[in-house]
């Protein structure tokens, strides 16, 4: 099966950090035995390491200088909500070239289905070229792209489209499947149509890059500042409100009262940074607290290994924007951590509840106190769960795993 992944955001050098699930993607459909091009737009910052992958990768330009290039590669929104404004300007020929380059791309490479990440702009270019060439398209939902289809009225009719068109939408998050559908069907869809069509699948990882080791890990300690005994509580994202790193620094205080060697390490960089940084101290916790910034994808294993548990504070933010089921959950997973995030659908498929970790409830700091607490006391019940989350990875959410699952929904739908 030949299939083409379209995509606006995919690591363009062996280090980078925007997007790097999408190389598990295409790796994973290439080793369920499928013949796999990636068409996704133009960036100077692509290397030519890239030619040594199984898959092949072809670049779309949309502006008449490199310069211009500026959407996509977790840069074209500001603390993942606002489209900033000279994007919006350059958003109307990332639509108008990519629909060129893909017309043009499946009629050269004959291609059988196309893969279209995030259904805007990707899944709305895929479709429009679906209708002009009869070659069918599954979009697949990784959450923004939901929050931004329903900022106004012409996204919304955009996504429609793009809906309606598609054989398939896929998502890892079962409620933004939920959530499209309702915007859809405020539009008129038929109610019940988009889930129909609808598909969980999870976004994986690789358990041999990600694995349980104790390299670097003294090193690092030192780096932040970190004294040997205390326990770590790491989290790796961006710092942008559905992040939900707020209610971690609310809910410190009292597990700081129940043992005072403690430190949260947040490895990222957004726009919330600084609010982060001023709450730590206007709590008294600059002790407790380590904001690193961004780190290295090929240094990424070491950090996820350095905490004692894992914790992903996710929430809904005020603006209605989700963050459920991220890629670095199943990461820390793989490397044998106990794992706390919030109970929402897309956590529910990945996590094992009291098995591998706990789900806590939305913005509930007291909550997540409490399970902190919990595992803080116990040693081995970390070690018992942090040994089942690499299990649940080895047997459900490698990428050959979620590579059979595509591979087994296109030949389905074909």
């Amino acid at each position: 099966m030949k299939i083409c992944i379209l995509t606006h955001t995919f690591p363009r050098f062996e280090k980078d950090v925007a997007a790097p699930f999408m190389d598990g993607v295409a790796t994973g459909m290439v080793e369920n035995k499928n013949e796999v091009i990636v068409l996704t737009p133009f960036s100077s910052k692509f290397s030519k390491f890239l030619k040594s992958k199984k898959y092949k990768l072809v670049l779309y330009k949309y502006a008449p200088f490199k310069s211009w290039h500026k959407l996509g590669y977790s840069e074209t929104l500001t603390d993942d909500k606002t489209l900033k404004f000279t994007n919006l300007l350059l958003s109307p020929f990332m639509f108008t070239f990519g629909i060129l380059a893909l017309y043009k791309l499946v009629k050269k490479e004959k291609i059988d289905i196309i893969n279209a990440h995030w259904i805007l702009p990707n899944g709305f270019i895929a479709c429009v070229v679906s209708r002009l060439t009869g070659v069918p398209v599954v979009s697949t939902l990784p959450g923004s792209d939901v929050y931004m289809a329903d900022r106004n009225n012409l996204y919304r009719y955009m996504a429609k489209f793009a809906s309606e068109t598609s054989k398939a939408i896929s998502s890892n998050s079962p409620q933004l499947l939920v959530d499209l559908a309702k915007i859809c069907e405020k539009l008129g869809t038929k109610k019940g149509l988009i889930q129909k069509k609808s598909y969980p699948i999870m976004y994986g990882v690789d358990p041999k890059k990600f694995y349980p080791t104790t390299k670097n890990i003294t090193s690092i300690r030192k780096k932040l500042k970190i004294l040997g005994d205390n326990i770590i509580i790491s989290s790796v994202g961006r710092l942008v409100s559905k992040k939900g790193y707020k209610y971690l620094v609310e809910a410190a205080p009292k597990i700081i009262k129940e043992n005072k060697k403690v430190t949260f390490a947040i490895f990222g960089e957004g726009d919330q940074r600084k609010e982060l940084e001023k709450r730590v101290l206007e709590l008294g916790l600059e002790d407790n607290f380590r904001f690193p910034g961004w780190v290295k994808y090929d240094e990424i294993l070491y950090y996820q290994n350095l905490g004692d548990i894992f914790i992903l504070p996710s929430i809904r933010d005020e603006e209605g924007n989700l963050d459920d089921q991220s890629v670095s959950v199943v990461e820390a997973m793989a490397c044998a951590k106990p794992i706390i995030t919030t109970d929402f659908p897309g956590y529910r498929i990945v996590m094992r509840n009291g098995r591998n970790g706990y789900l806590v409830p939305e913005k509930n700091a007291q909550k997540m106190s409490q399970a902190i607490i919990k595992l803080i006391g116990s040693p081995k019940l970390r070690d018992d769960m942090g040994k089942t989350s690499r299990e649940l990875v080895l047997n459900h959410f490698s990428w050959d795993s979620i590579g059979k699952e595509y591979t087994f929904l296109f030949e389905k739908l074909l």
